[in-house]
């Protein structure tokens, strides 16, 4: 008995950890629906692009999502959204839309920082808003700061942060 208890604990265990980073997060899974609620709430878009076969992906999610400040930051100054990044018709990640072929990259993680038009937001020193791999909370937070100020020169909307 002690045995089944112990199984069906580490079942249930497991099963909560592979999604507690969605807890509390309204995460998208259709960019157009994420690019309208951008629009509508005059927020930028924070897309992660992630597979099934990415080492890092989980782990991003699981040490870097489930954090109470990358949480709080994302409530407030963004329309979180998770694509599966696959060149095949069909998505291969569970609880993951399928990100256009304009935007796929050539691996994962990769987060884009995108304005509701698919403008896409640039970070200091950089051509481009793609972060690619795994990151620290710290760096994470600091490159959704430097969108968040793109995404107010663009469109003129004021956010009060601290940094």
């Amino acid at each position: 008995m002690k045995k089944v208890f112990i199984l069906i604990f580490t079942i249930i265990s497991f099963l909560q950890a592979d999604y507690a980073w969605e807890k509390g997060l309204p995460w998208q899974h259709e960019l157009e629906e994420a690019k309208q609620l951008a629009n509508y709430h005059k927020k930028p878009i924070f897309m992660f692009l992630e597979s099934r076969t990415c080492f890092y992906c989980p782990k991003l999610k699981e040490e870097i999502f489930t954090k109470a400040e990358f949480q709080e930051k994302i409530k407030k100054y963004f329309i979180p959204l998770i694509l599966d990044n696959s060149l095949d018709a069909d998505s291969d990640v569970e609880n993951t839309g399928q990100c256009p072929p304009r935007l796929t990259v050539s691996m994962t993680p990769a987060i884009y920082f995108l304005g509701p038009n698919e403008e896409k937001l640039s970070r200091k020193g950089k051509k481009h808003m793609i972060i690619y791999g795994m990151w620290t909370l710290k760096q994470m937070l600091a490159w959704m700061d430097d969108s968040i100020l793109k995404f107010e020169k663009l469109y003129g909307e004021k956010y009060e942060f601290k940094k």
